[in-house]
């Protein structure tokens, strides 16, 4: 596959899948196994792609000795994916999630990361302005670490519209609202995060996201995917019958519907692709990925 895209993933991750028995409050716990995977949402958005078929560049800030992990771990399993963005001293951070018996099943507990300097986040968007004249198409996903501005993703998008390259924009608070300004190509939410965003009904939340992107792909959990673009709307509902994990689930949607839009595909098998890709995370054990063999079978029961 010819095409090249580049994911912007400012705040990587190790994520940290651990087991334990019981978790008990006021008493040391003991965790029983641990499995360690790289992760940060552009992480997965990109590894994704690149099982997809995809060329894949990855810019992120690399904290450390686990910032080098990352990389490393990413490349075990696709060795074709580039890695770039600045080297910092403080490591990257971890975070964990929780398997256990009772409430705590499922617990994520995010890790802070390194703080980033004027001069890291400079040499962040040099090495982008760098990778975009060989890039077809642009994912943003994720937050950023402190010391970032709050600009951050509209100055990314700022970069690649400079560079006639549509973007792809799946975060949260401060970031969104500073980068919808810009008016990315397309958009990922889900239901909870679009209507607290607008304070407003699901509905009127999705025309309002138009004003402001070409595209909106909104998930709605158990219901599906929802892609808007000017009055029309395509959903997709791909089901799956034994989960293993949801974590990175969106994450994949995400690079599906990105991996349809820079096939020009159309909307609807856009919409069906990112709906796929969402639903095979959860038949692979490792953590926020998919396999295209999973993707293949879910798009021919959904066409």
């Amino acid at each position: 596959m010819d095409h090249h895209i580049l994911v912007v993933c400012p705040n990587p991750a190790v994520d940290i899948y651990a087991y334990m028995p019981q978790f008990e409050v006021g008493v040391p716990n003991r965790i029983s196994e641990e499995k360690r995977y790289p992760g940060g949402k552009g992480l997965h958005v990109g590894m994704a792609l690149a099982e997809l078929g995809f060329d894949v560049t990855i810019a992120g800030f690399w904290g450390g000795e686990t910032g080098q992990w990352i990389q490393k771990k990413a490349n075990h399993y696709y060795p074709n994916i580039k890695f770039i963005g600045p080297e910092l001293e403080e490591w990257t951070r971890s975070c964990y999630t929780f398997k256990s018996a009772g409430d705590f099943d499922d617990t994520e507990i995010l890790g802070t990361g390194p703080v980033i300097s004027k001069s890291d986040y400079e040499l962040f968007l040099e090495a982008i302005g760098k990778a975009l004249p060989e890039v077809q198409y642009a994912a943003l996903s994720g937050s950023w670490p402190k010391g970032a501005p709050e600009k951050g993703y509209a100055e990314v998008i700022g970069l690649c519209q400079e560079a006639d390259v549509p973007t792809m924009l799946d975060c949260t608070g401060v970031q969104l609202s500073n980068a919808l300004d810009m008016r990315p190509t397309a958009v990922h939410l889900n239901r909870k995060e679009i209507t607290e965003f607008y304070q407003t009904d699901f509905e009127s939340a999705g025309k309002r996201i138009l004003s402001n992107c070409e595209i909106a792909a909104i998930t709605d959990g158990s219901k599906g995917l929802q892609l808007l673009s000017g009055q029309h709307t395509y959903h997709s509902l791909a089901k799956i019958d034994k989960v293993i994990s949801t974590i990175g689930s969106g994450d994949c949607l995400t690079a599906g519907v990105v991996a349809g839009l820079v096939q020009n595909m159309e909307l609807q098998q856009v919409s069906n692709l990112g709906a796929a890709c969402g639903a095979a995370n959860c038949l692979r054990e490792d953590l926020g990925m998919l396999y295209k063999k999973h993707v293949e079978e879910l798009m021919s029961e959904l066409n």
